[in-house]
């Protein structure tokens, strides 16, 4: 996978060119990765945004399952309690 500094973002031809050889780029930001960019065609835009939100979430869902396996499982009231925090943080309560 090819990595691209945030400040090269604005050679667009450049940008362009590399995505179209490589497909997908990792952005860096002082130089650590801090994003992906994938080269998708206007016909498969939606199936690709579905695909990397599915696999966002099963991401998402294995760190859970470590993280409870390496620390167990946390009581009720700790369950709440970050259930509310996570809503909180995404201005849903």
């Amino acid at each position: 996978m090819h990595y691209l500094a945030a400040k090269d973002l604005n050679n667009t031809r450049e940008l362009w060119q590399k995505l179209a050889d490589e497909r997908k780029l990792v952005i860096t930001r002082e130089g650590k990765p801090s994003a992906l960019m994938i080269s998708v065609s206007q016909e498969t835009v939606e199936d690709s945004l579905r695909e990397v939100r599915r696999a966002l979430f099963s991401a998402g869902v294995s760190r859970v399952r470590r993280r409870a396996e390496e620390e167990g499982i946390p009581e009720d009231a700790a369950v709440a309690a970050e259930i509310d925090q996570s809503r909180r943080d995404r201005g849903l309560s």
